[in-house]
């Protein structure tokens, strides 16, 4: 009955966790979207604004300042409004502005408007000069280039950009203002984002993929528990800490794929950030397994070391037999496994990229289960061939003041249980351990 309770409580507690777990990923890739997202609006936005500040210099640099003048020593005479705005027009039809018009403070440090490009012929009054109806925020200034967001009494928003119009003195007499709703910056981002779907595609893929690995092996790895303790349960959580290592790695790279993508879209090429989540849609395909593997534990076993192996650029090439290796415990393969992959790793990660070698088979014949792992790294001398069985040698330095070398002598004493024969061939850089285990009919 204790025991029960026991296994009933485990099971409460792994439910509770995966729970936790869905939620945590529900939640980071929703935060991930959502500034994603933001950010993309936020770059178009300062892209927009810079583009008007450049249309204001356009339209300024086409501006006949001497007629705004003209109209700041009269401004009581129509003709010199008139002038004003027949003048910035013109400026205006030089470049590709649409919303352009001069703002000058008044004795309250207000903003007034003076002209807005558009002439009225009939007007015989200049009472309506001074109603500039939008709530600019601080960043209005006269005297240097500013950008801001202001809202209409109808609660719209839009940005402006505006740069100082400088007198025949040098003086600054008021600011060119190029404005742009922010309805155009909402369709911008919605194309930009339109075409990117596949990267969220991606980004979801590659959260279902990380997901299904987790809960693929949580499930192996209880039920390998319910079965094996103590030597079993530690096997298990060197590899889940492996797995995990490698996930941290693979979420180190994806932050900084985001980040060239944003970097692509704060610049304004949208093209190339398109063409760099195709890359990356392909890249992710790398991380499956290429081979079908019958046996469940060698599978996911398998999928982690071949995904670390992509993320570590080691070139890793698997044969395995369409078999299910029956005759042996799954505690059994995958500590033989294991520690024959993760050693090959340690000697390949000296070498560079380009010469990184890993090959692993398990084949089958009608007398025996035949387990190779072969790598390109430092060759092993004939004096410490005698001695890597042992317990506690290794040809490895220690990690942080901790001793290695017991992953041979584990594989050694599952080989001694079948009765198998294990050997290992070490020669021109290359080394070949072979597992022999065998098997009855």
């Amino acid at each position: 009955m204790r025991w029960l309770n026991i296994k009933q409580l485990k099971q409460k507690r792994f439910v509770v966790i995966i729970s936790v777990t869905i939620l945590i990923i529900t939640v980071l890739s929703s935060l991930n979207l959502y500034i994603t997202y933001s950010n993309t609006k936020k770059t178009i936005e300062l892209t927009i604004a810079s583009q008007a500040t450049s249309t204001a210099h356009a339209v300024l640099n086409n501006f006949n300042t001497s007629i705004y003048e003209e109209y700041l020593q009269n401004q009581d005479s129509i003709t010199n409004r008139l002038n004003l705005e027949k003048e910035l027009e013109r400026a205006k039809s030089q470049t590709d502005a649409v919303y352009v018009y001069i703002l000058k403070k008044d004795n309250q440090n207000q903003p007034i408007l003076l002209a807005d490009g558009f002439p009225r012929l009939d007007l015989t009054t200049l009472d309506d000069c001074c109603k500039f109806y939008k709530i600019p925020n601080k960043e209005f200034t006269e005297k240097t280039p500013f950008t801001s967001r202001v809202n209409d009494g109808d609660n719209e928003t839009y940005i402006m950009s505006g740069v100082p119009i400088n007198g025949s003195k040098g003086q600054v007499i008021g600011s060119l203002v190029v404005e742009i709703g922010v309805a155009k910056v909402k369709q911008i981002t919605d194309e930009v984002l339109n075409n990117s779907w596949t990267f969220f595609l991606f980004s979801s893929c590659f959260v279902f993929f990380a997901f299904s690995i987790f809960i693929a092996f949580q499930i192996w790895y209880r039920k390998e528990v319910t079965s094996q303790v103590g030597e079993a349960e530690e096997t298990y959580q060197g590899e889940f800490q492996s797995m995990l290592q490698t996930m941290r790695s693979i979420r180190h790279d994806f932050i900084n794929h985001i980040q060239v993508i944003q970097g692509l879209l704060k610049i304004g090429r949208e093209d190339r950030a398109f063409e760099y989540v195709n890359s990356l849609s392909k890249e992710v395909e790398t991380m499956e397994l290429p081979i079908k593997i019958k046996h469940p534990a060698l599978y996911i076993l398998l999928q982690t070391k071949w995904a670390r192996a992509q993320n570590d650029k080691v070139d890793m090439h698997l044969l395995i037999d369409d078999h299910q290796f029956s005759k042996i415990k799954s505690i059994d393969l995958i500590k033989i496994f294991s520690n024959l992959i993760d050693n090959a790793f340690d000697a390949t990660f000296s070498l560079p990229e380009l010469d990184r070698f890993i090959s692993v088979e398990a084949t089958v014949t009608p007398t025996a289960y035949i387990f190779k792992v072969e790598n390109i790294g430092p060759t092993i001398s004939e004096d410490q061939l005698t001695k890597i069985f042992q317990v506690g040698f290794s040809t490895k330095t220690e990690r942080n003041g901790i001793p290695r070398g017991d992953g041979l002598s584990i594989v050694k004493q599952v080989v001694n249980k079948y009765s198998g024969q294990i050997s290992v061939q070490s020669q021109k850089n290359t080394t070949c351990f072979i597992v022999q285990i065998p098997v009855k009919s």
